[in-house]
């Protein structure tokens, strides 16, 4: 049957299909809502517009496979059309109100609770990523306001991959996890089933079940939160749109807030529901203009999308909370690190080639990276080294350098890697602020300097230097 509608829908995508197409249709949602999602998966890529079809084929929730009960109901929408501007002042409202927040996150996090009720519009599900430095920074409480504001919250302290995935398949809740710092980082499966809710496409898992093992595919798309101290995994991290909080500052006054009395919000969750439902195919439509790129675009675009919806100021709004959330988000991991500290100590020391022994003893020197601890409390080592560069292709050699001979790299067989891993960066001299460590840097004797007639200096008198030096080809500055 999905192979004739699939077939259908690539000539026909119009809705509704004929009476007892959407008959089966309506059956098969019925009895297994994880086959519907796979066919409605393959539909929507064939053109069929799908909010249309869950609308002729929906079926009471209590009649899902496997779930008889009313717990996590949706919210009633609101009984009249919602001014999406004025919604969004009021739940971003809510969060300053109670909440001491940076700069741009209240806009953020209004922008995500109504991508969580609009989520079956959106591709890419962003994970919201709720951290801090120490406890008492406000990360439960924000996991209250959210509970009250997004659709079918579902509070966790701890969770195992098992309970994820199937009450991800049961309910379709938005996962609340607070706490996730004491079991999350030590938890590969959960991490991996966490990562594959991030495209809808892809937002399943495979396990068995029943005394015959038999496959069966878990649906794990849903939207999370996630709050913790410290940081989550790079993996997590880049699939994340992120929240640091603070400690409340003497200075800093918030409106105290109960999970008992959080009654005013139900007002914003239903007018959320119905500005959602209203907005789907809207939403399923977008493509709206931005100016990040790869994973960041992806993670923002259903959020810039409902802001482009409600227009007013929030589309200014949207894309500014962008800019100043993705500012300073570390999201790479350590093979990543490794190539950007190995390429900075080959531009520093100008050099073509460096022994093993060399790279790790600066890298061991490095405080605010994770090699000087890197396992056990120990310094990361030459084999270390090479093992997280083995996955670039890239080995060590036999090399000498001032007399030495051991095992080491030629910076020439990164250069492909850097250019695909890395940023680049531009042959530039940077004038009076290096001068003590290139202290034979001069202003340029000949006529031929900047602008063709007159030379240039550094403002630093002590210090002379040239924008572009053909002197010092290894130096280099980040722009």
């Amino acid at each position: 049957m999905q192979d004739k509608l699939v077939e259908k829908a690539a000539t026909d995508p119009g809705v509704p299909f004929e009476p007892e197409i959407l008959a089966q249709i309506t059956d098969l949602r019925r009895k297994s809502q994880a086959d519907y999602e796979r066919l409605r998966g393959q539909l929507k890529r064939n053109g069929v517009r799908v909010s249309e079809l869950d609308k002729a084929t929906k079926v009471p929730e209590a009649t899902a496979e496997n779930d008889s009960s009313t717990f996590l109901d949706l919210p009633d929408p609101w009984p009249h059309p919602v001014d999406g501007g004025a919604l969004l002042d009021s739940i971003a409202k809510i969060f300053n109100d109670h909440m001491v927040l940076p700069k741009g996150a209240e806009d953020m996090l209004a922008l995500w609770v109504l991508h969580a009720h609009a989520h079956e519009s959106a591709g890419i599900s962003p994970i919201l990523a709720v951290t801090s430095p120490t406890p008492e920074c406000g990360k439960t409480t924000l996991l209250m306001l959210l509970g009250g504001l997004v659709p079918k919250p579902l509070p966790a302290s701890n969770i195992t991959p098992a309970a994820l995935f199937r009450a991800v398949e049961k309910w379709r809740p938005t996962l609340l996890i607070d706490e996730a710092d004491t079991f999350l980082p030590t938890n590969n499966d959960l991490r991996g089933i966490i990562n594959s809710g991030h495209n809808q496409a892809q937002a399943f898992v495979v396990r068995t079940v029943g005394e015959n093992h038999e496959p069966k595919q878990f649906i794990t798309w849903a939207p999370k939160a996630i709050a913790l101290i410290g940081k989550l995994s790079p993996t997590l991290s880049s699939r994340a749109i992120h929240v640091r909080l603070r400690r409340m500052a003497a200075g800093d006054s918030i409106e105290p807030v109960r999970a008992d009395r959080l009654d005013h919000l139900k007002p914003l969750c239903q007018k959320a529901a119905r500005w959602a439902m209203d907005h789907n195919q809207t939403l399923e439509d977008a493509e709206p203009p931005m100016s990040l790129r790869g994973r960041n675009a992806d993670n923002w675009r259903h959020m810039i999308a409902i802001a482009d919806a409600v227009d007013g100021n929030w589309p200014d709004r949207a894309r500014s909370a962008a800019d100043i959330v993705n500012a300073g988000v570390e999201t790479n991991t350590e093979s990543i690190l490794l190539l950007e500290d190995i390429r900075d100590l080959f531009e520093d020391r100008r050099a073509e080639r460096l022994l093993s022994a060399e790279i790790a003893e600066a890298l061991a020197a490095k405080e605010d990276r994770p090699w000087p601890e890197w396992v056990a409390g120990k310094a990361i080592t030459p084999r270390q080294i090479a093992r997280l560069l083995e996955p670039f292709g890239i080995g060590p050699e036999t090399i000498r350098t001032n007399e030495k001979r051991g095992k080491g790299y030629f910076k020439n067989k990164f250069n492909d890697v850097f250019s695909r891993y890395l940023e680049p960066i531009r042959d530039t001299v940077t004038t009076a602020e290096n001068c003590d460590k290139y202290p034979d840097l001069s202003v340029t004797t000949t006529a031929n300097v900047t602008d063709g007639m007159t030379k240039k200096t550094a403002e630093n008198s002590e210090c002379h230097g040239v924008t572009d030096s053909p002197a010092k080809p290894g130096w280099k500055a980040r722009l």
